[in-house]
């Protein structure tokens, strides 16, 4: 079943998201032959280059003068150039290709990135934004004006239509969301996931912990989907969290959402899991007399009178009075 997202016609509304399976032109082919709408690009780390060049410095005891300027330059090239091949090589592949961009430092530093990615034939660009908070100090407006002001700076410097994957602990994911569409954003992709260490409390280690989403973590996201396809229907929402099967998928695009996003459900069932879904949506939308996704899309967001359900946060009749 035909989508279209952020102005991109998509054969399916399954999109892969940025992650090894979208880290080499083999693997991009792999999930276009399955059945892939469009490839999310692995993400490419300004913070990588930084950390590897200061890695470098300090074991070739190099730390005095332009070293570490010189290592940061050359390592980034070095850095871009794979990727803005592999940016070429997907593009060839026959679907829209977005490309993922994480940044730490200045707005520029973005744009930079941005402008090498569009040159290079990216169809799209997802930018990968989280400011930690880590100073007491700062307010939650101060720290999503800077998501606004990089987002403003990105789509002025380039043509092709950008997207914003926002984090999940957001106090007002609709204020962000208009903000960013005020600046230039096209679209929003629910949620980032992010990397949270866990702690081995024997040998009070840092420990990783689990990178992958499970099916339960689709609810929390669907709400927000509803109001933000109600509130911002300019906006185009992907749903990148907790899609595992073609009921999730259908579940988010009656949210309101043009596309799904997955990557967790590749990794336990195989890049068939995408024809998989796409098989379900097909035959689910034939079952109740749909024949474009755009016949159901948003039926069950906020927009309808009858789905007032989302306003409601707390349980009232589901635990037993007696209960301890």
């Amino acid at each position: 079943m035909k989508a279209k997202y952020l102005g991109l016609e998509l054969s399916s509304p399954v999109i892969v998201s940025s992650s090894p399976y979208t880290a080499t032109k083999a693997s991009v082919a792999q999930c276009v032959r399955n059945g892939a709408g469009a490839v999310v690009l692995k993400s490419i780390f300004e913070e990588q280059i930084l950390r590897h060049a200061a890695a470098l410095e300090y074991a070739s005891d190099a730390g005095m003068g332009d070293s570490g300027e010189y290592l940061e330059r050359y390592l980034g090239d070095a850095y871009k150039a794979e990727f803005l091949q592999l940016v070429r090589d997907a593009a060839g592949e026959g679907v829209p290709v977005i490309t993922s961009i994480n940044c730490i430092a200045s707005a520029s530093a973005w744009v930079d990135y941005a402008v090498m990615m569009a040159e290079a034939g990216a169809s799209a660009l997802e930018l990968n934004i989280f400011l930690q908070p880590t100073d007491r100090h700062r307010t939650a407006a101060e720290i999503e004006q800077e998501y606004a002001d990089v987002v403003r700076a990105v789509a002025a410097a380039v043509k092709i239509p950008v997207s914003v994957k926002l984090p999940q602990r957001l106090t007002n994911v609709l204020s962000v969301a208009d903000a960013l569409l005020a600046r230039g954003a096209r679209g929003v992709v629910l949620y980032n996931r992010f990397f949270e260490p866990d702690i081995d409390i024997e040998r009070m280690e840092f420990t990783k912990g689990n990178p992958f989403s499970s099916p339960s973590e689709l609810r929390s996201v669907l709400r927000s989907t509803a109001l933000c396809s109600a509130a911002l229907p300019q906006l185009d929402l992907a749903v990148s969290t907790g899609v595992h099967d073609g009921e999730a998928a259908v579940k988010a695009l009656l949210c309101g959402a043009r596309a799904v996003q997955v990557c967790s459900a590749i990794h336990e069932k195989g890049y068939g899991v995408i024809a998989e879904i796409n098989r379900f949506v097909d035959e689910w939308a034939a079952r109740h007399g749909f024949a474009s996704l755009e016949e159901f899309r948003g039926k069950m967001d906020f927009g309808h009178p009858e789905n007032d359900i989302y306003q409601r946060v707390q349980y009232m009749k589901y635990f037993p009075h007696d209960a301890e």
